[in-house]
């Protein structure tokens, strides 16, 4: 966009200057989409959109250093939060204003999840289960949470993806991450009110949490067959 601006001519080593990600091997193609069709209008318009993003990415600058100013005495918990996986300073500060950091408002993990809104809903009437839709509460933590979530499903290794993957495959990708957003809101409770450290469960630990259940469902198979399942150390 910069090398548009300036109206010359655009050349392959230019283009080769400027790109990123996966535009990289794609400079010739690159090159042929934006020669010749840029105006001196186009090319107006571009500057001043250029223009109010580099005033917008100022004035973002200038509010992230006052949040840190006046969440400068609470930067051990802003610390704590972004151990978690997804979590940002920017997500941090956003939750401390709008849960604070002590949470006495909140008996609970669960009651600050349903305040939240990252329940499932419980709409049952004569045995009859009528709806499984997570209650809209308070959307604005809902939406940092969800945004979290989306995050902490890209580490490697970590416990909330493989849980996501877990739940995908039954519930779908929107209520697998509902779910994941839930579960690390809970970690967050226990990390400001009782102020303590993130632990990594591993992407092992659901594995290990349902072998029992696995072994006892295949001893089940196994003797329908005709077969006794033995233990043996491996």
């Amino acid at each position: 966009m910069a090398l548009l601006i300036t109206g010359e001519e655009i050349t392959i080593e230019g283009v080769f200057c400027c790109t990123r990600g996966f535009l990289k091997g794609k400079e010739d193609e690159l090159l042929k989409s934006i020669k010749g069709f840029s105006s001196e209008h186009h090319r107006f318009q571009l500057l001043s959109i250029l223009t109010l993003i580099e005033a917008l990415k100022k004035q973002i600058s200038l509010v992230h250093t006052r949040l840190c100013q006046l969440l400068s005495d609470r930067r051990d918990k802003v610390e704590r939060l972004m151990e978690v996986p997804g979590i940002s300073e920017v997500n941090a500060h956003a939750l401390l204003s709008e849960v604070g950091n002590s949470l006495d408002q909140f008996e609970s993990a669960a009651s600050l999840a349903s305040w939240a809104g990252l329940c499932p809903g419980n709409n049952e009437s004569a045995g009859k289960r009528h709806s499984g839709r997570s209650p809209v509460r308070n959307g604005r933590v809902k939406t940092i949470m969800v945004e979290v979530a989306w995050g902490a499903i890209k580490k490697k290794g970590s416990y909330y993806r493989e849980k996501y993957y877990s739940l995908r495959a039954r519930k779908g990708s929107r209520k697998a991450i509902v779910a994941v957003a839930h579960r690390i809101l809970k970690a967050v409770f226990f990390i400001l009110k009782f102020d303590k450290p993130y632990r990594e469960l591993g992407d092992a630990y659901l594995v290990q949490l349902n072998t029992k259940a696995r072994l006892q469902n295949l001893q089940k198979h196994a003797a329908k067959l005709g077969y006794t399942l033995v233990a043996e150390q491996a």
